[in-house]
């Protein structure tokens, strides 16, 4: 990613399933994708081309409309990427209400299966499968980051599903934020990533230097969490 001109700024333009960020470089890049796709006979669908400013500044943004092909690109307020809604402010309140649409829909099938008397045990394995596993996708991106109020309403769908299920070991949404988050980092550490060396240690006692933070928002972010989560797991030691 380009650094912006701007820290409270950031444009990023969605081609299909391909996120194309930085503010000021995104002109060349949006470019190199043009030039790519002509060399490969192929053609970019500038209706299907979404504009998303991150922007952060009371003013508004100033910033230049991209154009295709002297097609203008259509600017979004949300987005939805690889599965979850991404607003300009960065809000997750979108995307958790898409997450509960879906995970209601579902828990009309695990009250029929309950409603069969079949054994509980089998019924919380749906519940994994098929409910659990949309709470936990992506969730180190955007649970650190919700309201409370977001929070409060996943929460009270998993209570309905530990009453349905009759299993009080259904992890809440803190729970399973606090275990993808350590699953995550741990998967990091153990390969060669891009995020591996921001994770820095002290040379006397070898435990994880917590990340300094400027603002709420990227202290709530995954990094800094996860890195917390790291020394204090090395406290308890």
């Amino acid at each position: 990613m380009g650094v912006p001109a701007n820290p409270l700024s950031c444009q990023v333009c969605f081609c299909k399933n391909q996120a194309i960020p930085g503010h000021p470089c995104l002109p060349i890049r949006i470019e190199n994708v043009i030039t790519w796709c002509d060399q490969n006979n192929l053609q970019l669908n500038v209706s299907k081309t979404k504009e998303l400013v991150v922007d952060y500044r009371r003013s508004g943004n100033q910033l230049q409309r991209i154009e295709i092909g002297n097609e203008p690109v259509e600017q979004v307020h949300s987005y939805k990427y690889l599965g979850v809604t991404i607003t300009d402010k960065l809000e997750w309140s979108e995307h958790v209400k898409t997450v509960l649409t879906k995970t209601n829909q579902r828990m009309f099938l695990l009250r029929k299966l309950n409603s069969f008397k079949l054994d509980t045990t089998l019924i919380s394995l749906f519940y994994k499968a098929t409910i659990e596993t949309i709470f936990t996708f992506c969730l180190v991106a955007w649970g650190g980051n919700t309201t409370v109020r977001d929070t409060a309403k996943l929460n009270r769908l998993v209570r309905k599903a530990r009453r349905v299920c009759q299993c009080q070991d259904l992890k809440s949404v803190e729970e399973l934020l606090a275990w993808t988050t350590k699953r995550k980092v741990q998967s990091i550490l153990s390969h060669v990533h891009p995020l591996s060396h921001r994770v820095e240690y002290s040379s006397r006692t070898g435990r994880p230097i917590v990340i300094r933070c400027r603002t709420e928002r990227y202290r709530r972010s995954f990094l800094p969490r996860a890195v917390l989560s790291l020394a204090n797991e090395y406290c308890r030691k």
